[in-house]
């Protein structure tokens, strides 16, 4: 009996002790656990994981891409030979007027024919284009290389058609259409240098392309410096003979705003809505995001939008 009662006494004693022993082990074993589970999860759990997050980034670009309201939208990969890689398009071979984007033809056609040191004389024709901006007078002597900034940072008509005449309109634009056949930009068609509307002809004098074809015109943009280093510019100072004469502002207010951007071009006719296109450089520095709107109720959103969603 004595020994009974002191098994007992010793065991009540010894509760607390092993206890505190079990509670310590589970502790130990939880802690093991957890640091084994950090260093090395399960791959289970990291499927599962994975599998939560691209759903919500799934989600996250379904809800993006849903605010681009405009007609025809496409964001593409591009690197300055390969094909481009789609990853956003809305309506992308329907053929649309391009406007203003027509500009950037318009520079590459001026920069294999005239020299950047070249003067134009300009003309009352040129002068007569549809115009709140480039400010230009008949007899005005102007570098090429300044009418490509008018042309292509505050969209002047006035100095696109400049250029072409520097050449000779009907060639300038015969050539137009010869690099976008090159090029590969077959849903393409230039009747004009500036991408205004030919409001007696309606479509049939207007200026088309599609998106897709566009994507290809920036790509073929990255192989020209000089023209890229004007895209990126938010102003610039124009002087004539040695006399400030106005301020040029980029038409395109994303520019600055969205640091990725490196060049763009706007555009807006009747006929044509609202248009944009962006040129971004990548975490790759051999490829380039290339993101274009065309009949757009507000472009500027639509491409904030279209960034978003090809990220």
């Amino acid at each position: 009996m004595k020994r009974t009662t002191l098994f007992l006494i010793s065991f009540l004693i010894s509760l607390p002790f092993w206890w505190s022993v079990n509670y310590l082990q589970a502790n130990l074993e939880e802690q093991f656990l957890v640091e084994s589970l950090e260093k090395e999860p399960p791959a289970f759990f990291l499927a599962g994981i994975q599998q939560q997050y691209s759903l919500q980034q799934e989600r996250l670009k379904e809800a993006q891409c849903s605010h681009i309201l405009a007609g025809n939208a496409i964001a593409a990969l591009v690197d300055r030979d390969g094909k481009p890689e789609i990853i956003f398009q809305k309506n992308i071979d329907t053929i649309k007027p391009i406007a203003s984007i027509t500009k950037l033809m318009t520079a590459l056609i001026a920069r294999d024919f005239l020299k950047p040191d070249q003067e134009v004389t300009i003309s009352e024709k040129a002068v007569r284009q549809a115009d709140e901006t480039g400010l230009l007078k008949a007899g005005d002597k102007i570098l090429v290389a300044d009418l490509m900034r008018m042309a292509l940072i505050e969209s002047s008509n006035d100095a696109g058609f400049a250029l072409a005449e520097a050449v000779e309109e009907q060639n300038f634009v015969l050539a137009m259409n010869i690099k976008a056949q090159m090029l590969g930009m077959v849903n393409s068609y230039f009747f004009n240098p500036t991408g205004l509307d030919d409001t007696d002809k309606g479509l049939s004098g207007t200026n088309y392309s599609t998106a897709r074809d566009l994507v290809v015109l920036a790509q073929s943009i990255l192989s020209e410096p000089e023209i890229l280093e004007i895209l990126r510019q938010k102003q610039y100072s124009f002087y004539l003979n040695d006399v400030f004469h106005h301020e040029l502002i980029t038409t395109n207010e994303l520019l600055g705003e969205i640091p990725e951007i490196i060049g763009g071009k706007t555009g807006t006719t009747d006929l044509a809505g609202s248009c944009l296109l962006e040129i971004l450089k990548t975490k790759n520095p051999e490829k380039y995001l290339v993101a274009v709107v065309l009949n757009s109720p507000d472009r500027f959103s639509d491409m904030r939008a279209l960034i978003n969603c090809a990220r």
